[in-house]
């Protein structure tokens, strides 16, 4: 599994993206991870616990956060009360049909498992900052 700031990839549509992955899934967090670092992203965790991930948020600059609704210490509340608070753009990544709690309400979008690839390419090149980021007006 990727380590817990892991280098930036060799190029890519995601290039210097720092994205905090808060998963419970191993094979999914894995899975997630290379998938970003692969396109230039740098990965800040995967984190399979909401107060781990919190600490993350409080310690490396983020651009923007997958979270799972459901992690191995309770419901991502406060993890993403944290994100709201610091104003980094996140998404619900989960496989409930409709959200336990209130959570979503500030997300930018929720993604249901199994991911669409493309779907989440997309969102993230919308949240990019710099010489690589999109137009939100395309």
């Amino acid at each position: 599994m990727s380590s817990q700031l892991s280098p930036t990839g060799c190029g890519g549509i995601l290039q210097g993206m720092n994205i905090l992955i808060a998963e419970d899934d191993w094979l999914l967090a894995d899975t997630l991870a290379v998938l970003l670092e692969e396109q230039g992203a740098r990965i800040i965790g995967p984190s399979p616990e909401s107060r781990r991930a919190t600490a993350l948020v409080e310690h490396a600059q983020i651009d923007f956060a997958l979270v799972d609704m459901n992690l191995r210490d309770g419901f991502s509340d406060e993890l993403i009360e944290k994100l709201r608070v610091r104003q980094i753009p996140f998404a619900i990544v989960t496989a409930y049909h409709s959200l336990p709690t209130n959570a979503g309400e500030h997300a930018v979008m929720t993604l249901h498992k199994p991911l669409d690839h493309r779907v989440l390419f997309n969102l993230l090149k919308k949240h990019m900052r710099g010489p690589n980021s999109q137009s939100r007006d395309q």
